[in-house]
């Protein structure tokens, strides 16, 4: 969230208002599927059998392209114009993700780790 802002931020003050809106629009579709997918997985109970939770994973996967390619098509109907930056802070927030991954230092084979 704070590089969608800092984005918005950065874009408006150096290319003016319409293009400071396209990039907040931008780092929302990056960020409402993503919280879309994280909510249809994580918000179930640990209760719940293997095949249940995968099914939740590929519902919250399939929900979450469709929802971005809404967005973007309506991000395309919206700011024709300023898409350039639309893209750049969809990229930037989508690029945060691996990041803070690599910082962490995630290990796949360290099976002590609690998530």
């Amino acid at each position: 969230m704070g590089i969608l802002l800092i984005a918005a931020l950065l874009t408006g003050l150096v290319w003016g208002r319409a293009q400071a809106i396209a990039a907040l629009y931008g780092g929302l579709v990056a960020l409402i599927p993503t919280a879309y997918f994280a909510y249809r997985v994580f918000a179930r109970r640990k209760t719940q059998d293997p095949g249940q939770m995968l099914g939740a994973f590929y519902l919250g996967e399939f929900g979450k392209l469709g929802l971005t390619a809404v967005l973007f098509w309506l991000g395309v109907a919206l700011f024709a114009k300023q898409f350039l930056a639309l893209m750049v802070t969809y990229a930037a927030c989508l690029l945060a993700y691996w990041l803070v991954l690599a910082w962490l230092g995630f290990d796949w084979t360290d099976e002590t780790k609690e998530f």
